[in-house]
């Protein structure tokens, strides 16, 4: 859910402003209304540098270096400019590298030899020309005609000199210019690149934990500092300058603490209820569980202010969905074991919610997994669980998928209502409601078509049928007349209609993402099989094919449960839910992020 906002004006005297936004600053409780986007060049320059040290920070952590941290005698701001110039220097060696490697490549078919000995030949008369081409392109009369030697042949090419004394032969090959330097001088050069570029790499790998540290410092030093001049511009000058206005948004359940704050300041404030209008930043608030998808809700946007979290209402769908494509009780331990390793190894909070996501995701697949009895890609149907297995073949895992979307859609349909009428009033929910009624009888009788046994509810869904479409047609726009609002109720009815069997179709995926996961651990397994049969080292064999078998399979099965119902949640359900987006993030003075590292 999203948290209620308050709102806060405050009135400051202009001497007393910046000694305010400081203690302000330190509370960490406020989010601040942005006024203006103009900046200081004091800010730009801050801003710049911040930039500055996290791009370091985000190349030197990718080191990994392990050396231990050294002191330093010069300021950050000097080891900023040692790093950057030796990374800059790196990248002007390894250009400068490949070029000479290019070169080497140019002229190693001609091997090692002495330039001087060409200009002896040519002082003693002798003329050297040296040719390449292809060897079906090489004319044997030229062996015959002028003195030829071939040097060498690499990849098809033939590499030749000819010796003439008068005129230079007229040959169809392509000559050949030497560098300036000899391959011995060439590849020396490259040696005493490479050379250098270890030593920059060394220097950058043993200051790494020390730049680490410090720079990671001065980031949180510069953002404070950046943080604090962009708020002191968000002050609007009232009576010529003498009087600061600033205004704010503060959580409820935060707000006795800036009220306590406030009262020992002595602060002139005027305090109110947040309202869209008002455009308040959004803070999410949910249950342990709903807590663990707001990362998945926040990969979209945010909601409006006046809108529902819809985190707590895909979460259930999303957590049965990723089953659904991994419906596998050995792939769910699987997927729980690695979140609980990572849950106890990583002391990054955020980490530690996604390994608890994960175990969740991996419960879901152990349920589904029972329900169509399936473990490491065996079918469980021939075992003693047979008679608890629920789902017995493609055509009712087929037909769940379908169902399970109808479900959702209807769902967020339902959402759509309630929110329209707490937001403009009862007779607002009237046209959802008409939606859910009329696309609950089509599903019903959808439901028939695949088999469904609904005869004994048939009779009623054309009651429900005709009710929704009486809603939707006469109540689609509740500040018109009902009689008015007909024709725009049958361009309702049109979209509705052709929306609902788009996206209800759209949750096949679920299904063939489901089947092609077990048809593939099943296809691993007979594979894996056969290899038992081989005496001595099958078994062998059979292990390794197993393990890097399914591995792979629970890949791929990872990858497809989280994006497919990523789409059905952002596209279906959201357009369903009415979702409208994106919302300001609650981000208070003081913690706010001023650069993403």
């Amino acid at each position: 859910m999203i948290e209620k906002m308050r709102k806060y004006t405050f009135v400051l005297y202009h001497q007393d402003y910046q000694k305010f936004l400081a203690d302000l600053q330190k509370l960490g409780v406020v989010h601040l209304v942005q006024n203006t986007e103009e900046r200081t060049e004091t800010l730009i320059q801050n801003m710049q540098q911040l930039e500055e040290y996290a791009e370091q920070l985000k190349f030197l952590k990718k080191l990994g270096s392990t050396a231990e941290k050294t002191s330093i005698s010069y300021p950050s701001q000097v080891l900023l400019q040692k790093i950057q110039q030796a990374r800059e220097e790196k990248e002007k060696l390894e250009r400068l590298a490949e070029t000479l490697r290019k070169q080497i490549r140019e002229l190693a078919p001609w091997g090692h030899f002495d330039y001087d000995l060409v200009k002896k030949l040519q002082q003693s008369g002798i003329k050297v020309a040296f040719y390449t081409c292809l060897k079906n392109h090489f004319k044997p009369q030229w062996s015959e005609e002028y003195a030829v030697q071939i040097i060498n042949e690499v990849n098809g090419i033939l590499y030749f000199v000819v010796l003439y004394t008068d005129e230079k032969p007229e040959i169809e090959a392509d000559p050949f210019s030497f560098h300036q330097h000899t391959l011995v001088e060439l590849e020396s050069q490259l040696k005493n690149i490479e050379n250098q570029i270890k030593d920059i790499d060394e220097y950058l790998y043993n200051i790494a934990p020390t730049a680490i540290e410090i720079f990671s410092n001065e980031i949180e030093d510069l953002s404070k500092t950046c943080e604090f001049e962009e708020a002191v511009l968000q002050g609007i000058d009232e009576a010529e300058g003498k009087i600061k206005i600033l205004q704010g948004f503060i959580p409820q359940r935060l707000e006795k603490e800036l009220v306590k704050f406030l009262e020992s300041e002595n602060v002139i404030y005027f305090a109110a209820d947040a309202t869209i209008e008002d455009n308040p930043p959004v803070s999410l608030t949910n249950n342990w569980f709903a807590r663990l998808f707001e990362p998945i809700s926040k990969m979209y946007m945010l909601p409006h202010y006046n809108e529902f979290d819809l985190t707590p209402f895909f979460a259930p769908f999303f957590m049965l969905f990723f089953g659904f494509c991994n419906a596998d009780i050995v792939y769910g331990i699987v997927f729980i074991l690695l979140s609980l390793l990572i849950y106890r190894k990583v002391k990054n909070p955020a980490i530690k919610s996604i390994g608890l996501l994960g175990a969740m995701f991996g419960i879901s697949s152990m349920i589904m997994g029972f329900l169509m009895g399936s473990a490491l890609g065996f079918d469980l149907k021939n075992t003693a669980l047979d008679p608890y297995i629920l789902i017995r073949d493609n055509n009712q895992i087929f037909n769940l998928s379908l169902l399970l979307g109808a479900i959702q859609i209807l769902f967020g349909t339902i959402i759509n209502g309630v929110k329209q009428a707490k937001q403009s009033g009862i007779k607002y929910l009237l046209a959802p409601l008409g939606t859910f009624l009329f696309l609950l009888s089509l599903t019903v009788l959808g439901a028939g078509l695949l088999g469904v046994d609904n005869s004994s509810i048939t009779p009623y869904t054309r009651y429900l049928l005709w009710i929704g479409l009486a809603l939707m047609l006469l109540f689609n726009n509740p500040a018109k007349n009902p009689l008015v609002n007909i024709l725009s109720g049958l361009w309702l009815l049109y979209n509705v209609v052709t929306g609902f069997f788009g996206d209800i179709l759209s949750y096949i995926r679920l299904f063939a993402l489901g089947v092609s996961s077990a048809i593939l651990g099943m296809v691993i397994n007979s594979i894996g099989l056969q290899f038992l049969s081989i005496k001595f080292v099958g078994p062998i064999i059979f292990f390794i094919f197993m393990v890097a078998g399914h591995t792979l399979n629970i890949a791929l099965g990872t990858l497809s449960g989280f994006v497919h119902p990523l789409r059905l949640t952002f596209v279906e359900f959201y357009k369903n839910a009415g979702f409208q987006g994106p919302g300001i993030p609650y981000q208070p003075f003081g913690h706010k992020k001023m650069i993403k590292i």
